[in-house]
């Protein structure tokens, strides 16, 4: 008997019901953690669907359902999409637990730098010499995880607060766009505070800004100077990950009309971009669908 389908299945018969924060109703058959250094959340139910946000180590999310084939319909972030039961444990509202099929073996083997200039050293720790320097942008892989807020990569050791880890076939700085949106979902959660450009809170250009600056290609600082003098237009329609895409509500335009933008994002893919909001007051994804579509007034690409 295949009691962990059965169970799923009896549980999400009961219809429980649960309410994200925004206010959209969904049947949840119980909660997982994130046993991986990090998970991917998936288009679809298979490792060849795109990404639309990694989880980290110990994140929290809500399942909806067995997908089959060992994977999860999940919700994560107010995201909804599909992660592998190889890394991740599954507790059911019977609690009943599944654990994971890896237990704690990491997904992902490579590492995005997000600091400016990082130091790396002889050993898991700022009291070892410095053996050389990687800047942001730079990819690394990852040799092992010691789990003091370090990693341990080929030369040395370099500190995890400032390495986002990302897939192993990622291309690294080959796709500035690519590069872009991991170290945006990197910044997840920072604080909005209003003229700020990081590293710990920012506006909405002050996002954007920061993001370019540390990939080395620095922008314009403010919405309408970035619609006006960084990079180059691209259709809506068209849009890549990295790509900068702008909106002007008149409520929010104290300029009396003379200027093209109230707000700038970063479009992430599959219809979300992510942007420092004003309206929550932290950096976090939203669609470009629903609310906000009929304040879209362009797109640039930056490189």
């Amino acid at each position: 008997m295949n009691f962990k389908r059965k169970a799923v299945k009896t549980i999400a018969a009961a219809g429980l019901i649960l309410t994200m924060s925004t206010g959209v109703a969904f049947a949840s058959i119980g909660s997982g953690t994130v046993t991986a250094d990090s998970l991917r959340l998936r288009s679809e139910a298979n490792t060849s669907s795109s990404t639309i946000v990694q989880a980290p180590k110990g994140s929290e999310v809500t399942v909806e359902e067995d997908a089959g084939s060992g994977w999860y319909k999940v919700v994560y972030g107010g995201q909804t999409g599909y992660m592998s039961g190889e890394w991740l444990t599954v507790s059911l509202t019977d609690g009943t637990v599944i654990p994971a099929a890896q237990g704690t073996e990491p997904e992902q083997t490579r590492g995005l730098i997000t600091a400016d200039v990082l130091n790396v050293r002889s050993g898991p720790g700022t009291t070892y010499d410095k053996v050389a320097t990687l800047k942001a942008g730079a990819v690394v892989d990852i040799v092992s995880d010691p789990g003091n807020g370090w990693y341990q990569i080929a030369s040395g050791y370099v500190s995890s607060e400032y390495v986002t880890l990302v897939g192993a076939d990622y291309e690294g700085s080959s796709s500035l766009g690519a590069s872009a949106v991991a170290l945006a979902q990197s910044l997840l959660g920072k604080r909005y505070v209003s003229g700020a450009a990081g590293p710990n809170s920012f506006d909405c250009s002050g996002f954007t800004y920061y993001i370019y600056k540390q990939l080395g290609h620095p922008i314009a600082r403010g919405s309408s100077s970035q619609y006006y003098n960084s990079g180059y237009f691209v259709s809506t329609s068209a849009m890549q990950p990295g790509d900068l895409i702008f909106f002007f509500d008149r409520r929010f335009d104290s300029s009396g009309g003379t200027l093209p933008t109230t707000h700038v994002g970063m479009y992430a893919g599959n219809g979300q971009f992510i942007h420092a909001s004003t309206t929550s007051y932290r950096v976090q994804y939203d669609s470009i669908y629903g609310y906000y579509a009929p304040y879209i007034v362009g797109a640039k690409r930056i490189g």
